[in-house]
């Protein structure tokens, strides 16, 4: 009996370990996404090529990005020099290059934008 009770603490403590151990090293197994410091996007983006006769600005702050002087909920999701934003029911894929000065995006219409950051 005694035997039977220190075997199934040590078993549980040890299934507590690696539980514990799987959700802090590998957060996205059990549902978690990472928390992440530096959002490398934001800032303002100035599109290389004119669009209409003008260049085209992207602002995106922590909160979200900023359009037309107004501020649109946004969520960010960081994947390493992806990043996805989600806002107003639309996504799109940005990847920022290895300095961080440039930003590229596909657009269905528009096809490859490339980006240069402003500030």
């Amino acid at each position: 009996m005694k035997k039977s009770i220190v075997l199934l603490v040590a078993l549980l403590g040890i299934g507590f370990g690696v539980m514990s151990f799987v959700y802090f090293a590998y957060p996205e197994l059990v549902g978690i996404e990472r928390d992440q410091k530096v959002n490398p996007i934001v800032g303002t983006w100035e599109a290389e090529h004119d669009f209409y006769g003008k260049k085209e600005r992207l602002v995106f702050s922590e909160n979200g990005q900023i359009k037309s002087g107004s501020r649109v909920a946004t969520k960010y999701k960081i994947n390493g020099n992806r990043v996805v934003v989600k806002s107003s029911g639309k996504e799109i894929e940005y990847r920022i290059s290895k300095d961080g000065q440039t930003l590229d995006a596909y657009l269905p219409r528009a096809g490859r934008i490339r980006y240069q950051k402003i500030n």
